[in-house]
């Protein structure tokens, strides 16, 4: 028996996360109240935004209170995610939650050490957690390092990134936010104070003065000056070299290919801590599913690796190609034989099936377990796979096998026969979805609804009804399944599945 959760407008809190309406500054009350050792620790001039959830929220935690931090993260609804191209950094990690109105993720970028340097690479640990942990103010009930500290960390990060050519043009281009950061932190900072704390950081090496690094900075055009300081600097940091600098090299080079990769395949690298999944919407015509599933990979494919796929129309593989080119003919030759004549009750009824449509049907089965394979292997990597629609254990059900035991005992063909059984045994054993989301509306509203959709043929009332009846009794085995009304906005609809799927991460 599968597990089927109503998450109607009456129920909602049955699905909804136990986390506060409010992650962010639930975790930063939490963490107050623990007592816990922590900052935001840079880019303080876009804490406003970072508590929004606009940005990333750069915590520092002390390295002993790593569990107590963990803990709070789940009570506060994040969840952790990892790069599947190892990405990220030592001591460095990621974690989401959803936001109070389910409409995007927001992420928490914490640190258990400085490991800084340029952007890619950071190949420098820097033991100085203790001069930032060192709380010198409190923001919106944040804790902050001293303006001082901040300042000559700044000024450290921005020379670092001055090392490589890559680098050099990744700063450069919005270098403007560099200039007024600098500008924000000097008027809050004790110049003397940070030059003490700049050279202490540095011990075994005579930096360039920290004035003149400062009017380095503040000169968007003096490029080449900021070179030669920051390869003055990191002379002075090689006991403080995390990685080598060949290694640094070849390093960089593999993630400037995945990144290149990834936003060639339009692919996020972040997918999370628990692994990936395949989420399927499935319901009558008309009740959204294609608008839900584009909403739902927009609100989670900002960070993290989401796909959608149809598998009611999967894409052709190399046995159906010829075959789908003389389908549009076929289909104005034989209006007979098209799918929605076989959806008929008297059809159905008659249980008689033509040769064209048999062989169709095998094919369509075959491209789908084709696509529904990639979409397991995908899941298995770490990707969340969006299914709009998903073959059920129902036979005769929209997407799934069309031919019970009876329609093929009665069929009088050995070809027809054997291509029957070919198109179940297909269907048997596919990976089935981890969350089935059931999509509901009133069939007043699927119908009115349909007759707004500009397709081929008009609107189609009778289509509608036909298809209701088939697509409401499905069944997934032991797969969770979530019942969605969306007789309401879609913003209300879009929420509900957020939340649901969100939970099931």
């Amino acid at each position: 028996m599968h597990q089927d959760l109503s998450f109607t407008p009456s129920s909602r809190e049955n699905i909804a996360p136990d986390n506060r309406a409010d992650p962010i500054h639930a975790l930063i009350e939490e963490l107050n109240t623990a007592g816990l050792r922590y900052c935001h620790w840079k880019s303080n001039i876009r804490l406003p935004e970072s508590l929004r959830g606009e940005d990333d929220l750069d915590l520092l935690v002390h390295r002993e209170d790593a569990d107590a931090f963990d803990v709070i993260l789940a009570q506060c609804g994040f969840k952790p995610a990892v790069s599947r191209g190892g990405l990220t950094h030592p001591g460095v990690f990621h974690a989401y939650a959803l936001d109070a109105s389910a409409s995007r993720l927001l992420h928490v970028h914490a640190y258990f050490r400085v490991v800084t340097g340029d952007s890619l690479v950071k190949c420098y640990r820097l033991p100085i957690e203790r001069d930032l942990l060192g709380v010198g103010a409190v923001s919106d009930t944040v804790p902050l390092p001293t303006p001082e500290a901040e300042l000559a960390l700044f000024t450290l990060r921005i020379l670092l990134k001055h090392l490589h050519p890559v680098e050099i043009w990744m700063v450069r281009r919005g270098y403007e936010e560099v200039v007024r950061e600098l500008d924000w932190l000097r008027n809050r900072a004790d110049l003397q104070g940070a030059a003490e704390l700049w050279r202490a950081w540095m011990p075994a090496s005579e930096p360039p003065a920290l004035e003149t690094a400062l009017a380095a900075i503040a000169e968007p055009r003096a490029w080449l000056r900021r070179v030669g300081l920051g390869l003055r600097l990191a002379s002075g940091l090689l006991n403080r070299r995390r990685i080598g600098t060949i290694a640094a090299e070849v390093e960089r080079l593999r993630r400037v290919g995945r990144m290149a990769i990834g936003r060639f395949r339009r692919r996020r690298d972040l997918v999370p801590r628990t692994g990936g999944l395949i989420v399927s919407m499935v319901g009558p015509k008309a009740v959204g599913k294609s608008t839900l599933s584009g909403e739902l990979a927009r609100r989670l494919g900002r960070e993290l690796d989401v796909r959608r796929v149809h598998v009611g129309k999967p894409p052709p593989t190399l046995l159906s190609f010829a075959p789908r080119l003389i389908l549009p003919l076929a289909r104005r030759l034989f209006k007979g034989e098209r799918s929605g004549e076989y959806q008929k009750p008297e059809r159905r009824r008659e249980g008689r099936y033509s040769l064209l449509y048999v062989l169709r049907m095998t094919l369509a089965a075959y491209d789908r377990r084709a696509l529904i394979r990639k979409c397991w292997k995908a899941a298995a990597s770490g990707t969340i796979i969006v299914t709009d629609r998903y073959p059920s254990e129902t036979p005769g059900a929209i997407d799934s096998s069309c031919f019970n035991d009876a329609a093929i005992a009665a069929c009088d063909s050995g070809l027809k026969r054997w291509l029957m059984r070919r198109e179940r045994a297909l269907y048997l054993g596919l990976p089935r979805p981890d969350l089935v989301i059931r999509l509901t509306a009133s069939r007043e509203t699927a119908v009115r609804r349909d007759a707004t959709r500009m397709k081929e043929g008009g609107p189609d009332a009778d289509a509608v009804l036909r298809r209701w009846r088939m697509e409401t009794s499905t069944g997934f085995g032991p797969v969770p399944v979530i019942t969605v009304d969306t007789d309401r906005t879609i913003e209300e609809s879009a929420a509900d599945v957020t939340r649901a799927v969100w939970r099931a991460i």
